[in-house]
């Protein structure tokens, strides 16, 4: 019973942080449908770097893998077990969108200048976003279902 218990335990973990990913694709796809002045493309890609991170961080808590508190995507793409589809996925070049364009400002670059990202970027961002949610939900769903013993009988 203790193992099932846990399972349920990372299950229920591992879905609040999909669901968080998932909030912040909508909050990606909601700025770059609202443009306005007072939105960026950096808040939109921001927030699709952010999905999925939190969706490769949903996978790693189901398996039960430690992951350090830094926003690299490459990294937790490399922590993934083998048999999943997400360890995969192309998207470790939207870290720079939580770390690097977050983090510029310095002696050399007080303002924090460096190239910004444009909407077609943000574009991009989101749609890769979406594509690595996709795949991490099917993932966690085979996992899910591999856990479960004569649920599949009518």
């Amino acid at each position: 019973m203790g193992r099932d218990s846990s399972d349920e335990a990372r299950r229920r973990a591992a879905s609040a942080w999909l669901d968080d990913a998932r909030a912040d694709l909508a909050n990606a796809r909601s700025l770059s449908r609202h443009r306005d002045e007072d939105t960026a493309p950096f808040a939109a890609a921001f927030h699709a770097e952010q999905a999925v991170e939190k969706g490769l961080k949903s996978l790693l808590i189901w398996y039960g893998i430690d992951f350090p508190p830094r926003h690299d995507l490459g990294l937790l793409l490399g922590l993934l077990p083998g048999e999943t589809m997400a360890g995969r996925l192309p998207v470790a070049g939207l870290t720079v969108y939580a770390a690097d364009q977050r983090y510029v400002a310095g002696a050399a670059n007080p303002m924090g200048l460096n190239e910004r990202p444009t909407w077609e970027d943000a574009e991009e961002a989101i749609s890769a976003a979406g594509n690595a949610i996709a795949v991490i939900s099917e993932d966690l769903a085979a996992a899910f279902g591999q856990t479960r013993t004569g649920d599949h009988t009518g």
